[in-house]
């Protein structure tokens, strides 16, 4: 953003390089031609004379004839000399004239540079002020509405800021501010927005699959802030309520994200110091829970939804197709709602189990496709642990894959720890019957749940999947390089196979190709596809 002393001297420095090309435009060929001109007038003149000197014969003017010549040759080589040389002092002046120019243009634009920087940063912790972070936030709300991404807005209200300014002086509490600021940007990503709201609040943007990572990435702000902080010549520790809103779940425009971060701030600094809060005042909010509930059937004869399809890429088998099927809700009304917004809400009913039946019958249906086409894709469908509930389950999958002439192997699964968990015994029974078909069995979101060691070798499953909190962070913090590590060798050691979610950078791809990892799966791979995509993705790995 310019002001009105860079503007002005943009404009001065602009008028002076248009005049002098425009007098550099004429005034060049104008001089030289006319050097030229003088040139070959004192040639003729000089030749001219000489001539007429040569006239004259008589002895008595011999002496008057040389000294009349070599006063000739002497003033006409004089004017050739300067005819020479002024061309060359008019080249050095115009160079000079516009090495200047160009100096004061360098000069213009490095104030340019330093008067935006000075406009969109704070001058205290060099992080973007406000008015970088708003203009970042529409950017990042405006790339989110096309490409279906979510992301988190967060602010961090520092506990009783006002007291060690008064107590320790502002100096001191500058230097504090400084510290929490390198300390903040120090625990986040190098794509995520760390910016200082107003006075002692902190604001965060940063990119987000599910609600669980908005968790793990306030943690960490959390324990950034926790970290002691030498001041004074004596360890000093601050604290802070945090707030954080989800696009597009609190809202898809940035007043309302701005506004629900802010009251769940407000929230948290109620509950006492150095707690988070979530906004509760989701997508879902301002509509009727119990038509979500009811809306899902319809939904599903309407024609409004549809599955999507995120591809795992195989390290150790290159030539296998292998993907995660993802339900999509295009709601007439709401738009695309979120999952965590209707399955939590589904999962209460039995339309869960129809809801599980359309999305299965969908992905087998792309299977048999892909097999008439001579391709063998494995798909895995996420399961719920009202699933396992049902005696007739396991019956019904291989029926259903006898149906669509299915291999078993082919078909996969997916249950998180939490939903294993929830009656352990049930679920170790559903399982052994579905493994007993020949079907792929998953442990989903693997390190974040409750299962013991002892339980998850009894459990009839031959592929674990690394929780995406431990891969999108492996970079940064060595403990969760570490546990991803033994994650991967543990199940090695079972004899199961490994997925690491959440790849979406190449330094996690190739740490975890060197820690042996069977497969990768994020949007450094490919984000969800769409059946038609999947096809070309198909294509364009044979290719």
């Amino acid at each position: 953003m310019k002001d009105r002393s860079s503007t002005s001297i943009s404009a001065e420095v602009s008028g002076r390089e248009e005049s002098s090309r425009g007098r550099s435009a004429w005034l060049i060929p104008v001089v030289l031609g006319l050097y030229a001109l003088l040139v070959v007038l004192v040639v003729l003149n000089g030749f001219q004379e000489y001539q007429a000197l040569l006239s004259v014969d008589s002895p008595a003017s011999a002496e008057a004839r040389d000294a009349l010549l070599y006063r000739l040759i002497l003033g006409h080589g004089l004017v050739l000399v300067l005819a020479l040389v002024a061309p060359a002092l008019l080249m050095y002046v115009l160079v000079s004239r516009d090495r200047e120019l160009r100096d004061l243009k360098l000069r213009q634009e490095d104030l340019q540079i330093q008067l935006r920087y000075q406009s969109f940063h704070d001058p205290l912790t060099s992080l973007p002020n406000r008015m970088l972070l708003e203009e970042r936030l529409n950017s990042k709300i405006a790339e989110a509405r096309r490409s279906g991404k979510r992301f988190l807005f967060l602010l961090a209200s520092l506990s009783d800021f006002k007291r060690i300014n008064k107590n320790l002086g502002y100096e001191v509490g500058d230097e504090v501010l400084q510290h929490v600021a390198h300390n903040i940007v120090d625990c986040l990503r190098d794509a995520d927005t760390v910016a200082r709201f107003d006075g002692d609040i902190f604001a965060v943007v940063a990119d987000i699959n599910e609600k669980v990572e908005a968790s793990i990435i306030a943690r960490k702000v959390q324990n950034s802030l926790s970290r002691p902080i030498d001041v004074a010549d004596s360890p000093l520790t601050v604290s802070a309520a945090i707030g954080v809103a989800i696009f597009p779940d609190q809202g898809e425009d940035m007043p309302v994200l701005i506004k629900h971060a802010d009251n769940a701030v407000t929230k948290a600094r109620a509950a006492g110091s150095n707690n988070i809060v979530f906004s509760e005042e989701d997508a879902s909010s301002g509509m009727d829970r119990l038509a979500l509930i009811t809306g899902i059937k319809d939904a599903m004869m309407e024609g409004h939804l549809s599955m999507v399809f995120q591809p795992k890429l195989a390290l150790t088998a290159p030539d296998t197709h292998a993907f995660e099927a993802l339900l999509r809700w295009q709601h007439p009304e709401h738009g695309l709602l979120p999952c965590d917004v209707y399955i939590p809400l589904v999962e209460q009913t039995r339309h869960i189990i129809d809801l599980t039946h359309w999305t299965v019958g969908a992905c087998f249906d792309v299977q048999r496709k892909l097999l008439d086409q001579g391709v063998r894709a494995s798909i895995a469908v996420n399961l719920s642990a009202r699933v396992l509930d049902e005696d007739g389950f396991p019956l019904w999958v291989e029926r259903m894959i006898m149906q669509y002439g299915l291999d078993p192997s082919l078909v996969r699964f997916e249950l998180t720890e939490s939903a294993i968990m929830q009656d352990s015994e049930r679920a170790l029974q559903v399982l052994l019957q579905l493994a007993a078909i020949g079907v792929g069995l998953s442990i989903d979101d693997f390190g974040v749940g409750h299962s013991s060691l002892a339980y998850l070798s009894r459990l009839p499953v031959d592929e674990l999947k690394v929780d995406k909190s431990f891969v999108l962070s492996m970079i940064k913090w060595e403990s969760d390089r570490a546990i991803v590590r033994a994650t991967i060798n543990l199940a090695h050691d079972l004899g199961l196979n490994v997925v690491a979610e959440g790849v979406e950078e190449m330094e996690q791809a190739t740490m975890l190709r060197e820690m042996e990892c069977d497969m990768l799966q994020g949007y450094y791979i490919s984000h969800p596809l769409t059946e038609e995509q999947l096809h070309q993705w198909i294509s364009s790995q044979a290719a």
